[in-house]
């Protein structure tokens, strides 16, 4: 059996707060997770996963979870109605595996995992930006689960407060 079966793949529950905070964390990317304390990126966490909970419309938060019920991977998809389309489209908007689990197929998963939610809700289409930057973009890791880029695409961004997150 491959170490990758050993991940089971569910929705994420306001419980897994501390998992995800963990898991952020351990990426390093993340300035907010540097400047607060555990308790406080919990807190933000647990905030977020109770409004996705209550509102399943709206989002689908997924986690992989091995046998001893560390959270190992993190993806977050949100439902979007586009008129031009005149349906519905899906976009991930993170996704997120830890440094102790990449390689093991949890990216591929968790990826599944949305597409398949994705054409359950009949949505015409399912999105993601990749950062350039990073080591995912740069080894063809979308490219190689068959997503295309859309390079006549710009992505325009109006922070509307000021993040404490990269």
């Amino acid at each position: 059996m491959t170490r990758h079966l050993l991940n089971h793949i569910r929705p994420a529950l306001p419980s897994d707060a501390a998992g995800i905070s963990e898991l952020l964390h351990g990426i390093g990317w993340f300035k907010a997770y540097e400047d607060r304390s555990v308790a406080q990126n919990t807190e933000a966490i647990q905030s977020l996963l109770i409004c996705a909970h209550a509102e399943p419309e709206r989002s689908l938060l997924l986690v992989a979870e091995d046998a001893q019920q560390r959270l190992n991977g993190y993806c977050a998809i949100h439902w979007l109605p586009v008129a031009v389309l005149q349906g519905w489209e899906g976009y991930v908007s993170e996704l997120f595996i830890a440094e102790r689990a990449r390689g093991l197929g949890l990216g591929q998963q968790l990826l599944d995992a949305a597409t398949e939610a994705a054409r359950a809700r009949d949505c015409l289409r399912i999105w993601l930006v990749n950062n350039r930057e990073r080591p995912s973009y740069a080894r063809g890791f979308y490219s190689q689960q068959g997503w295309s880029e859309q390079a006549e695409m710009a992505r325009f961004v109006l922070p509307l407060r000021t993040l404490d997150n990269s």
